[in-house]
């Protein structure tokens, strides 16, 4: 058998998160993961100001500055530039000749479009463990989430087509980079994470529209694309109906994402859910 046959694939799951981030959500990821992922998929966790619980084998605790130094000198590259902070405004009034005209500034909750530092944690926490992990399977998860039933070998396996360079929940704005799959032993897979490194290593996130790693990692995505690579959509066009595309996909079996104001919740929301879930975890938000 090769090494790209399913059977012989080996996963594991990367994410990261703050003491305050720990503390709010974050446990309540590390807990559930344990509880409901295969024994054989690590975790590699990247943390930030808080010891991770102790669980031999199955969580891999690094600490993130030390483990991603690029990530250290990104942030202190900008330490004083508003375009990596979210603040940047290139415009407010539209000049007609005599005339100026307001235009819609970028608010305060769309600041994270280009929060270019806060999302950097996350890509360097992906980009290292890539480079460290001996898995054929790669699965980014962020730490807002909660797992609520088995994730068995197969569902692994169906999330990771082995012929695509990339697994991600696809919406017509931007990807929702929740949880994305990176097939590390896909011959395009080293180029699409070497580009998406670059964008932080060379500044060049700074010539696209926006600076956080959805819009980044779609950037990649669509050139690797463009050269043939296939790029794998969990949620099967359901993003296209459904701005919370992860619960309304088939990671919803499984899985909750309590993004934004869902953390205050503890759930997502029942009218995010456009689909029919019967599972027992979604019947009770009804």
């Amino acid at each position: 058998m090769s090494p790209q046959d399913p059977v012989m694939r080996r996963f594991a799951v990367v994410s990261t998160c703050h003491a305050a981030g720990y503390r709010d959500y974050g446990r309540v990821m590390v807990e559930t993961y344990l509880e409901h992922w295969p024994t054989e998929v690590p975790l590699l966790l990247y943390h930030e100001g808080f010891e991770p619980p102790s669980a031999p084998g199955r969580v891999e605790p690094h600490d993130l500055i030390a483990a991603c130094p690029e990530l250290a000198s990104f942030k202190a590259r900008h330490a004083d530039n508003p375009r990596a902070h979210g603040q940047w405004r290139p415009w407010s009034r539209l000049r007609m000749g005599p005339m100026s005209l307001p235009l819609p500034l970028r608010t305060r909750k769309g600041r994270f479009r280009w929060d270019a530092v806060r999302f950097a944690h996350k890509s360097y926490a992906i980009f290292d463990a890539a480079r460290r992990t001996d898995a054929d399977v790669l699965i980014w998860v962020d730490a807002d989430t909660r797992f609520f039933a088995s994730v068995s070998p197969g569902e692994l396996e169906a999330l990771a087509p082995p012929h695509s360079a990339a697994s991600c929940l696809r919406r017509p704005n931007y990807s929702e980079c929740g949880f994305v799959v990176y097939n590390l032993r896909h011959p395009q897979t080293k180029r699409l994470l070497a580009e998406f490194e670059a964008m932080y290593s060379r500044d060049l996130l700074f010539a696209e529209r926006e600076y956080h790693d959805s819009y980044l990692f779609d950037v990649v995505r669509e050139r690797a694309e463009e050269r043939g690579a296939y790029v794998h959509d969990i949620g099967e066009g359901v993003g296209w109906r459904a701005s919370h595309v992860l619960i309304n996909s088939r990671l919803g079996r499984f899985m909750d994402h309590m993004k934004g104001g869902r953390k205050d919740n503890g759930t997502s929301y029942a009218d995010d859910l456009v689909v029919q879930r019967d599972e027992a975890y979604w019947q009770r938000l009804r």
